[in-house]
């Protein structure tokens, strides 16, 4: 939400917040694992017992947080926008991707 505009920022966020969505700020991605997400705040680790996970991570090609070839995981994992196909990186295909994913889960 860092870069909504003025306009429709709170509709997004009211949305969010009707959902149960947790907005957390200042968060560090540290690693995907059969337990769930790791994540940092201000340092802390944390662990979020997660079932699915969506990786959509701006402008590059973000891979090293998914799971190896081969490797067993739990939970399930999807690449989304830029973090799936960086060299066509579209804002309007990320956010349809991602409604898509969405309604499927």
């Amino acid at each position: 939400g860092a870069g909504l505009g003025k306009t429709s920022g709170w509709v997004h966020r009211a949305v969010m917040q009707k959902n149960n969505v947790a907005m957390m700020s200042g968060v560090e991605y540290r690693e995907i694992n059969d337990e769930g997400l790791v994540i940092a705040i201000n340092g802390k680790e944390q662990l979020l017992a997660v079932d699915n996970v969506v990786i959509c991570a701006g402008q590059d090609s973000l891979r090293e947080l998914m799971p190896k070839e081969g490797e067993s995981t739990r939970a399930n994992y999807y690449q989304i926008g830029g973090a799936a196909l960086a060299s066509e990186l579209d804002a309007k295909r990320a956010i349809k991707e991602g409604a898509e994913l969405a309604a499927r889960l």
